[in-house]
């Protein structure tokens, strides 16, 4: 027993020696498992940092559009740069039209749905006329709208029907002034509404304004003498004036149009209380980060030097611009001086 005792003995001390061993290895082996599974660690973190930082490339999805035109020259130009930025960045943009109640509709849809892929095209008097048309807005335009890039200025003319007999703004004011109340007038939406009536006001002449349902029906209206002075983009008076029915009297954008580089702007005829700017541009929401509006912008101006893109966009009416966060501030705060002023001749609620 006694023997068997002392092999225990060795044998536990053999043992003992044994095991203190392998524990020596073990440690040795944790410690190799524990630098593999570093490694494996940090190989799963940059698998998964890769895929975020994928994942993080603005757009991850289709991008929304949305317009506060109805169809018509305004429209086509938000439907070329949305399939330019499509193709730049490698995701569909989607037009979603939005249009009615000078604009407010698509701004208050835009504002309640917006996120970081939902983008707004409209006028500038979307953001400067609006707040002072309605009185509660659903959305602040200084909080809720981010300019991101100026992209066009929609032609604008003063047509006159033929039945008028006159070629000349000067000529159109004594014709007014002597038959007042006799003609009639229409505007598109907005702003040159405001601008005519207030140009009525400041030469002391009447006339009388027809408000349209149908975008079509004013030119014809305008060729057959039903109405006789149109103040609205080139696109909605062209037909009348393409047929002989009608002329252009000025471009009334600061600039002569693209289309037209004959035809005088009213500043150049000496009446710069005429003129108005129809910038177009895109917005983003409150949600939009300064990098990404940053980089919208430059991809918006690098579309605006496309001769391709130029070329539709000048040929739909339009007076190409820079593409440029700036531009697009620069334009809606020249906007809203001269809103201003507008506003202390005529009641831009009821303007005549």
């Amino acid at each position: 027993m006694m023997m068997f005792h002392r092999k225990s003995s060795f044998a536990i001390a053999l043992t003992g020696f044994s095991e203190g061993k392998s524990r020596r290895e073990q440690v040795s082996a944790c410690a190799g498992r524990r630098t593999v599974s570093l490694i494996v660690a940090l190989a799963c973190s940059a698998a998964f940092a890769f895929p975020m930082a994928a994942r993080a490339e603005w757009p991850e999805r289709p991008v929304k559009l949305m317009v506060t035109f109805p169809p018509g020259s305004a429209n086509a130009a938000a439907r070329i740069f949305a399939d330019a930025l499509g193709k730049k960045w490698g995701k569909p943009v989607v037009v979603e039209d939005k249009p009615g109640a000078e604009g407010t509709i698509g701004v208050g849809s835009f504002v309640s749905s917006q996120d970081d892929h939902t983008l707004l095209y409209t006028v500038g008097g979307s953001v400067t006329v609006a707040p002072l048309l309605i009185d509660k807005l659903a959305y602040d335009v200084e909080r809720d709208l981010q300019p991101i890039a100026a992209t066009t200025a929609i032609v604008l003319t003063l047509a006159v029907s033929n039945d008028l007999s006159v070629r000349s703004i000067p000529e159109l004011i004594d014709v007014l002034r002597s038959n007042p109340g006799k003609y009639a007038w229409t505007s598109g939406p907005t702003l040159p509404r405001y601008v005519f009536a207030a140009f009525l006001k400041r030469n002391g002449l009447q006339m009388n304004f027809v408000s349209y349902r149908d975008a079509s029906q004013p030119q014809a209206d305008l060729g057959e003498g039903r109405i006789q002075v149109m103040v609205t983009s080139l696109t909605a008076s062209s037909s009348p004036v393409q047929s002989g029915k009608a002329r252009f009297l000025a471009v009334i954008n600061p600039t002569r149009a693209a289309v037209l580089p004959d035809l005088q702007t009213a500043r150049e005829l000496g009446y710069p209380e005429l003129e108005i700017d129809g910038m177009g541009g895109i917005f983003g929401g409150k949600a939009i980060s300064d990098a990404l509006r940053n980089r919208i912008a430059i991809d918006v101006a690098a579309i605006c030097q496309q001769p391709d893109v130029r070329r539709k966009l000048e040929a739909g009416g339009h007076n190409v611009l820079g593409g440029t966060t700036e531009e697009l501030k620069a334009g809606i705060a020249k906007q809203r001086i001269w809103v201003s002023e507008i506003t202390k001749l005529i009641d831009i609620r009821n303007a005549q």
